[in-house]
């Protein structure tokens, strides 16, 4: 069970890029998820000892770029070959929120916001 996660080191992002307030909420304070019988959703953790971000967020976007065909997206979560990105060049505070099949280019879907991400994979694992 993850119990918090890091954020991407701020100086590797862009200067004008913000993470919602509710994902940095979250990255510290997991019960909402952890209330959960099931949860698939792994949150990245750039200090994680087995994290896939291996020398920056730079390099990490286009590999999810080579997988996805989309540039600038940074995976914030996990589930299998499921990744949910925002797309770093989004300075609005609250970024859309791109899901893609790493296995699949065709397999992706589009959520408004992390909040309402969240909210339909809360609402799937209920239903799990």
């Amino acid at each position: 069970m993850q119990t918090k996660f890091n954020l991407y080191p701020k100086e590797q992002l862009p200067e004008n890029f913000k993470f919602p307030q509710s994902y940095i909420d979250l990255s510290s304070n997991m019960e909402k998820i952890n209330e959960l019988e099931y949860f698939p959703w792994w949150f990245e953790d750039p200090d994680y000892e087995n994290s896939e971000i291996e020398d920056s967020v730079y390099l990490y976007s286009k590999a999810i770029e080579k997988l996805t065909g989309v540039a600038d997206l940074i995976s914030f979560a996990r589930d299998g070959d499921w990744a949910a990105c925002f797309k770093l060049t989004d300075y609005s505070g609250n970024p859309r929120v791109y899901v893609h099949d790493l296995g699949n280019e065709a397999n992706k879907y589009e959520c408004k916001d992390f909040d309402e991400w969240l909210a339909e994979e809360i609402k799937s694992a209920k239903e799990y």
